[in-house]
């Protein structure tokens, strides 16, 4: 029995890349550095493709705000980590929520770094703006856009693990 896969003619990573750069300037523009308005707009796109729920929208979007809340020293950062924790873990709990919607609320909860203090306590930060949710839901669209739904997890995976890396290597400074 042979599985259908989803048209790709004509689709490469320089095409990708220029089509998702295209697109990040538009999200962009029409939200006026509005990094919130960004990260709504492409989980509209999610819940368009029915890669997530309105609800399961609504709770990402909650978790952004959350994390980049804290990451703007509008919140505490081990108070909104145990916060994102949280919801990802009656998320995960629910036996309902889609695969994409996991993979975006992980990738903000592992947008939080925990590490032991100097004196042995828990220490928890953020980057300024974290790229890890952002990332993973542009990767989960152009991946469904190649693999329907699984490719939809696995590019929303890989997207937040790139958006970890940028965390990682945005606030470094140069020798």
């Amino acid at each position: 029995m042979k599985m259908e896969q989803p048209a790709t003619v004509g689709l490469d990573i320089a095409g990708l890349m220029h089509a998702t750069r295209a697109e990040a300037r538009r999200v962009m523009e029409a939200s006026k550095g509005d990094v919130v308005s960004d990260h709504e707009a492409i989980l509209d796109r999610l819940q368009v493709a029915e890669l997530i729920t309105g609800e399961e929208a609504r709770t990402l979007l909650e978790l952004y705000r959350i994390g980049y809340e804290a990451g703007e020293g509008k919140g505490d950062a081990q108070r909104a980590f145990f916060e994102s924790r949280g919801i990802y873990d009656r998320m995960a709990a629910s036996g309902t929520a889609s695969p994409v919607a996991l993979i975006v609320a992980s990738a903000g909860v592992g947008s939080f770094e925990v590490a032991p203090g100097d004196d042995g306590s828990t220490t928890v930060t953020i980057a300024r703006v974290s790229y890890g949710s952002s990332l993973a839901g542009i990767g989960a669209g152009i991946g469904a856009i190649i693999g329907g739904p699984a490719g939809g997890a696995l590019g929303g995976a890989i997207g937040g693990l790139l958006g970890g890396i940028v965390d990682e290597k945005k606030d470094k400074k140069k020798p």
